[in-house]
C-alpha cells in the first residue's frame, strides 16, 4: 500500500521505486501482487502515461487513511518503547583500579535491580573527569586528587597503600618495604594516553615526591613489560588494590611505599556532577560504596 502511494504521488515507477529505496523491477513485481490480491487493476500504466483505474481511484483515500494509522501507530509504540525502557548509567572507572570486584558489584547490582542498568568504561583520571564534566558518563571511580572543583560530589571508597612494581630480581627477598629514596635512579612507568601524559606525570612526581625520568604508556601489560625489561631499571607504583598484583606475581614483586616512616596511600572516591538533576544518581554512587566496603 505504501509503494501504491509513492507510485501516485511521483506519477512514476521509476522515482517511486527510488523512493522506496527498492530497484523498479522488485517495486512493479509488488504492485502487482497488491492488484493480485485485491483482484482489481489499480493502475493504468504505459511508456508515456500514468493514471488511476475507477478501482485505484476508489482505493485512494482508504489506502492514504490506513497507511496513516499504521505510521502513527509505529512512532506512538516507539516512543512508549523509549519511555518504558529503563534508564542506562555509565560508570567511568579508573584503568588499574580493583577490576574483579568493582565488576562483581555491578553485575549483582543489575542482577538484583529492574530499575537502572549499570555500563564500566576505563580511561585515564583526567580523561574520565573531562567525560564527566561533558555528561558523557554519570560517575567516576578514581583517585582523589585534592582539587578544587565545586561542581563535584564525591565520597570515598576506599584507601588502598601505594606499592611500587619491581622485578623480582631487583631487591633482597628479605626487603618488604621501599623508601622512595631506594628508586631515585629508576624509571618510573606510568600508564596514560598521550592527551593527559603531562597531568599524569606531574600527578605521580607530587605523590611519590619523585623526580627521576618517567615513562609513559598506554596500558598495564605494556608498563609491566617494561618493568621486568633488564634494560632499563625500572618500576611502576601500583595500588594494594590493582588486579595487576594477582596477574603479574610471577614475575614482578610489589613491594609498600614509604616516605618519611609513613605508608604512602591512595584514596579512591566515587565523583558525580553536584549539577546532576537526577537523584538517582548519588543513590547509585551511596550503593556503589556500601557493597564495594562490605564486598
Amino acid at each position: 500500500m505504501k509503494y501504491f502511494l509513492a507510485a501516485v504521488y511521483c506519477k512514476s515507477f521509476s522515482e517511486a521505486a527510488k523512493q522506496c529505496y527498492v530497484s523498479q523491477p522488485s517495486f512493479s513485481l509488488q504492485i502487482q501482487q497488491l492488484e493480485k490480491e485485491l483482484g482489481v487493476k489499480l493502475i493504468n500504466r504505459g511508456n508515456c502515461n500514468f493514471s488511476l483505474t475507477p478501482a485505484g481511484e476508489n482505493f485512494l483515500k482508504p489506502c492514504e487513511r490506513i497507511v496513516g494509522d499504521v505510521q502513527n501507530l509505529l512512532q506512538n509504540m516507539q516512543h512508549f518503547a523509549e519511555k518504558s525502557q529503563i534508564p542506562h548509567y555509565i560508570i567511568g572507572c579508573k584503568t588499574g583500579y580493583n577490576v574483579c570486584r568493582l565488576l562483581n558489584v555491578i553485575n549483582n547490582m543489575n542482577k538484583h535491580t529492574e530499575m537502572y542498568h549499570l555500563e564500566i568504561v576505563y580511561g585515564d583520571h583526567e580523561q574520565l573527569m573531562l567525560m564527566l564534566k561533558n555528561k558523557e558518563i554519570d560517575m567516576v571511580i578514581s583517585e582523589d586528587r585534592k582539587t578544587n572543583d565545586k561542581h563535584l560530589q564525591s565520597k570515598i571508597i576506599e584507601i588502598a597503600d601505594l606499592c611500587a612494581c619491581v622485578p623480582t630480581t631487583m631487591f633482597p627477598k628479605d626487603k618488604t618495604t621501599l623508601e622512595i629514596s631506594d628508586l631515585a635512579h629508576h624509571t618510573c612507568v606510568i600508564i596514560s594516553d598521550r592527551a593527559h601524559a603531562s597531568q599524569e606525570t606531574n600527578y605521580y612526581r607530587d605523590l611519590l615526591n619523585f623526580y627521576g625520568d618517567i615513562f609513559v604508556v598506554r596500558d598495564v601489560p605494556t608498563a609491566l613489560t617494561k618493568v621486568i625489561d633488564n634494560q632499563k631499571i625500572s618500576f611502576m607504583p601500583v595500588a594494594s588494590n590493582s588486579d595487576a598484583l594477582f596477574y603479574f606475581q610471577n614475575f614482578t614483586r610489589f613491594l609498600p611505599l614509604i616516605a618519611e616512616k609513613e605508608y604512602l596511600e591512595i584514596t579512591y572516591k566515587i565523583f558525580w556532577s553536584k549539577n546532576e538533576s537526577n537523584p538517582k544518581i548519588a543513590s547509585i554512587a551511596n550503593h556503589i560504596v556500601s557493597l564495594m566496603q562490605d564486598h
